[in-house]
């Protein structure tokens, strides 16, 4: 494994949030007892604290993290905050129809309630709520993104979401590449080094007690949970983890996703090169692939630029490749000087990559393990937790301490509703279906046929059958 420091400073994102004085890690270095022990600095971990000590000031909270709080997926993605208003069909296939709008209205909840809480607590972090368009660079895209217009166009969200012409999306993204567009008006961008580590500043703060360079070990449930650490022990009431990526640690948790690699780029400033291109004060850029292409411009007048779909981790690990990849890094930059050729000039000023925590619906899963519930945890962002990690945090945070969940939510924390295949066939079937998506979805760039067959592409979010799955026998759908 890459080495914690190097991977941290290849991030554009925490080196410019870290610029300063900041205080070093403080490892835990004894016993402490705390009503709840969160594993996990990033995003769901802070969120959760934060929402415990607001709900509970004397409550004793505690954050465990292996590293610094943000080097996971929450200090190094590409600073989209958006909602689950695109996510209709997916909400309704697997919580139902009519609970599907009352998550999507949660979500949108949750970027609103960012912006208000950045804005209370005085965060640096450029949120900035301009909208976000997603475009189709091949004819099976816009089939793809009508899809998504038809499934809002019956919502409460529908006008909020507005088709794009052809030559709209071009002449908003000054790329040639558009075939058209949707465009969502509520998403926001942001800094998301600054935002994470001002979330911890805020818990510090309200009297979180954070540990950072501290990696759990394993825990004991006995009759007060017992985490514990290379040099130290905590014991608590509750034990929430908020691992992302890392949750493959966690037997019970390793077949509810897949980690995947991400890679991004950001440019050296070019403010004066993006005059006239409406999405560079603020808007978020992405397509409608699988393997999705995502931007944003900085409030300096960097592009960030990055795509999914990287490598698979064995086993739920997260990987040294999924840090640094240089033929997924060369990949990115070609990308990107083949979107913007206009911008070829451009320098690239750093590459970086991370591990996002995939699940078979591409939506989180969060619940409980051990027949007394102690233990709640949530994971399986696939790529959008920045936003959704505020309303899961507050969902661990009340279920935490026994308050009633908003309508609907109750469904968010039943668990998994699937899982993967157990290895080799996880590992080995994800690779061969990504490969051959890679090349479909380039082949429908260029205008040829994809030679995918629908069948194979729907293996992308196959999980084992229920009836084959001990762990789901006889537990009601939700």
């Amino acid at each position: 494994m890459q080495r914690a420091s190097d991977a941290a400073a290849a991030v554009w994102w925490l080196e410019d949030a870290l610029a300063g004085s900041q205080p070093a890690p403080e490892p835990l270095a004894s016993r402490v007892d705390a009503d709840v022990c969160i594993v996990g600095g990033g995003f769901t971990g802070l969120w959760c604290a934060i929402h415990l000590r607001r709900s509970t000031p004397d409550l004793e909270v505690v954050v465990l993290e292996r590293e610094t709080c943000g080097f996971g997926a929450s200090g190094r993605n590409g600073g989209w905050v958006k909602s689950w208003v695109d996510k209709l069909d997916g909400l309704a296939a697997r919580f139902g129809p009519e609970v599907a709008p009352l998550l999507a209205r949660h979500s949108v909840d949750a970027v609103d309630s960012i912006g208000r809480f950045v804005r209370e607590y005085g965060i640096d972090c450029d949120f900035r709520q301009r909208g976000g368009l997603v475009v189709a660079t091949s004819e099976a895209q816009l089939r793809s993104l009508g899809g998504v217009c038809a499934a809002v166009a019956g919502s409460p969200f529908a006008d909020r979401v507005h088709a794009v012409s052809r030559e709209q999306a071009r002449e908003w993204t000054g790329s040639p590449l558009p075939l058209g567009g949707v465009r969502f008006d509520d998403w926001a961008s942001v800094h998301p080094g600054r935002l994470v580590r001002g979330l911890r500043e805020v818990a510090l703060g309200m009297g979180v007690r954070i540990f950072e360079a501290t990696p759990m070990l394993g825990w004991d449930p006995g009759d007060r949970i017992s985490v514990a650490t290379p040099a130290g022990t905590v014991r608590a009431g509750r034990l929430i983890l908020a691992l992302g990526a890392y949750s493959g640690g966690v037997r019970a948790l390793r077949r509810s996703f897949v980690p995947i690699g991400s890679h991004i780029l950001v440019t050296e400033p070019a403010p004066e090169r993006l005059e006239g291109m409406p999405w560079s004060d603020g808007g978020l850029l992405g397509d409608a692939r699988l393997m999705v292409h995502y931007a944003q411009v900085t409030s300096g007048g960097r592009i960030v630029f990055g795509q999914g779909g990287g490598a698979i981790g064995p086993a739920g690990r997260v990987l040294a490749r999924h840090y640094r990849n240089p033929d997924y890094e060369a990949g990115v930059i070609g990308d990107f000087r083949r979107w913007f050729p206009a911008l070829s000039e451009v320098p690239i000023a750093r590459t970086w990559g991370g591990a996002v925590d995939r699940t078979p619906s591409h939506l989180p899963i969060a619940g409980s393990l051990g027949p007394q519930g102690r233990v709640l945890y949530a994971l399986g962002y696939s790529g959008n937790g920045v936003g959704p990690s505020f309303l899961l945090g507050k969902l661990l945070a009340a279920r935490a301490v026994g308050e009633g969940l908003p309508e609907g939510c109750d469904l968010l924390l039943a668990g998994p509703p699937g899982y993967l295949p157990p290895e080799p066939f996880r590992t080995l079937g994800g690779a061969l279906v990504r490969a051959a998506v890679k090349r479909a979805e380039e082949a429908e760039e260029a205008g040829r046929p994809p030679g995918l067959p629908g069948r194979l592409r729907s293996l992308v979010g196959a999980a084992v059958p229920r009836w084959l799955e001990p762990r789901l026998r006889g537990r009601a759908s939700p």
